[in-house]
């Protein structure tokens, strides 16, 4: 069976020479004496597969996206599971190492202006997808209507690292067992950087990133959080957001009545309210967020993912009739090449106290029992990108080709794994397990080049690290350029739809 070097080069090879569909070519009748044409079948059908979208004569389930939840069309869930099954959240404790003291979310203040909602008189392009930051105010907890269930209070205490020690059987953001996961929801996080090769510590130390998955019978709540740049604030960031995020999801969604897909777009859009609030209490710096509710509908055995997201944290489902495709493509533009160095948008304060908005986006695509719905960071979604990853030369192909290659490389990997011989996941540990082992292969050239000792002479490391490692990359940056992967913080959290 062909590679996927093989298939890609079959395609652009296509792209270059394409077949004229009025000629046609008459039939060969090949004797015992011939041999074949070695010409695979597997370019046409890469081609036609991949980039037509006509996988098994079938279209995959729409997605549909938007700004705002009138703008989404409305459907019915069906009753909500109350009870956790399986809770996680990392790394190193995830969002349970951030300390909050927290508020009722029935407190209402006038003057608040919602992330959901735009006043009247409002300028035009308030909301412009174009513009750089936005003027909704999102510094103070949104209001929300009284819950039936009274919010217990969380308290903590520091513990001897300055992070926050719950209490046993204290809720955190809404779970009390952060440390249940299941072959259904995972997550993993790791960092892709060299390690230095005298002190063993990785580049880029914290992990920036953040990650939660909260399970119950027939719903789920994912949450990844990625800090825009190094260093303790935005990890810090992306753990605030998470813990908001999460904490009223958990109280909106399951104590309170959800009767529609409207429904829960504010409740996901006053998540981020709580998650900007929360880095803004915590004197956090910038981070994407991405949340997902897997919700049932009323028609039985039928699902609704429903999305948000900020920044480049990007939501995908694995399908194993349709493939792979991305919620949250509707956030950025799939017809233009895409700086990679620009997240598009950030909570916290990017401008102030405000976050920026610029790519916010509402998505929701019925899912299937069976499928796996996940969300990567970039460290994951970049290095499955055909350019990063060097998987062939791409002169020529135009963004859109570039963004449905990137989905068939992820589709090729969970059906084939990383020998190509697979078998494909068939469970959200296993999804998760797989996308983190492929980056780390991937990346491994650039970390052992990095890791060179000859590259940390004694005198630079004890004079100014900082710059050694700068000065370090710069000579290295011809090797390292063609070399592929790309090293970053790496984050994979997914859950698999109820079967």
């Amino acid at each position: 069976m062909p590679g996927f070097r093989q298939k890609v080069a079959g395609f652009i090879q296509k792209l270059a020479n394409p077949p004229d569909p009025t000629v046609q070519t008459p039939a060969k009748k090949v004797g015992l004496d011939q041999k074949r044409s070695p010409q695979p079948r597997s370019n046409d059908f890469f081609v036609q597969k991949y980039l037509n979208e006509q996988e098994n004569e079938k279209t995959a389930p729409n997605i549909v996206h938007g700004r705002t939840p009138k703008q989404l069309p409305p459907v019915a869930i069906g009753t909500l599971s109350k009870p956790v099954m399986s809770a996680m959240t990392g790394p190193c404790g995830g969002l349970t190492t951030v300390n909050r003291k927290r508020r009722h979310l029935s407190v209402s203040d006038p003057d608040v202006r919602f992330i959901d909602t735009i006043d009247d008189d409002s300028p035009p392009g308030a909301r412009d997808a174009n513009s750089n930051t936005s003027n909704v105010n999102c510094n103070l907890l949104p209001s929300a209507p009284e819950f039936p269930v009274p919010l217990q209070k969380c308290e903590s205490t520091p513990n001897a690292t300055g992070l926050t020690k719950m209490s046993p059987g204290d809720p955190v953001a809404g779970v009390v067992d952060w440390d249940s996961p299941s072959p259904t929801a995972y997550g993993k996080s790791i960092s892709l950087y060299e390690r230095h090769p005298v002190t063993g510590v990785p580049a880029g130390e914290p992990i920036a990133d953040c990650f939660a998955v909260v399970a119950r019978e027939n719903s789920a709540i994912l949450v990844l959080a990625d800090g825009v740049n190094w260093g303790a604030k935005a990890s810090l960031a992306a753990r605030a957001a998470v813990h908001g995020c999460v904490d009223y999801l958990n109280q909106a969604v399951h104590y309170h009545h959800i009767s529609s897909t409207t429904d829960a777009f504010v409740a996901l859009l006053r998540s981020f309210n709580a998650a900007h609030n929360l880095i803004l209490e915590e004197n956090g710096m910038l981070t994407t967020l991405t949340s997902i509710l897997v919700l049932p509908l009323a028609a039985p055995r039928r699902y609704v993912a429903c999305a948000c997201n900020v920044g480049d944290s990007l939501a995908y489902v694995y399908s194993h009739k349709y493939g792979v495709r991305e919620i949250t493509q509707g956030s950025h533009d799939v017809h233009r090449m895409r700086d990679m160095r620009d997240a598009l948008g950030a909570l916290g304060p990017v401008d102030g106290t405000n976050p920026e908005l610029a790519n916010l986006t509402c998505a929701m695509t019925e899912v299937d029992p069976g499928d796996i719905v996940f969300i990567t960071s970039d460290g994951v979604s970049d290095n499955l990108d055909p350019v990063v990853g060097k998987f062939t030369g791409l002169n020529g192909v135009v963004a859109e080709q570039r963004h449905k290659l990137g989905l068939f490389r992820t589709e090729d990997l969970l059906r084939n794994g990383v020998s190509g011989n697979g078998p494909p996941v068939k469970s959200a540990r296993a999804l998760t397990e797989l996308m983190i082992d492929f980056v780390t292969r991937l990346t491994s050239a650039k970390r052992h080049l990095l890791e060179d000792a000859d590259l940390y002479p004694p005198q630079a490391q004890d004079a100014n690290p900082e710059v050694t490692h700068r000065a370090k990359r710069k000579e290295l940056s011809g090797k390292l350029a063609a070399i592929p992967g790309k090293l970053d913080h790496a984050t994979v959290v997914a859950f698999t739809v109820p079967s």
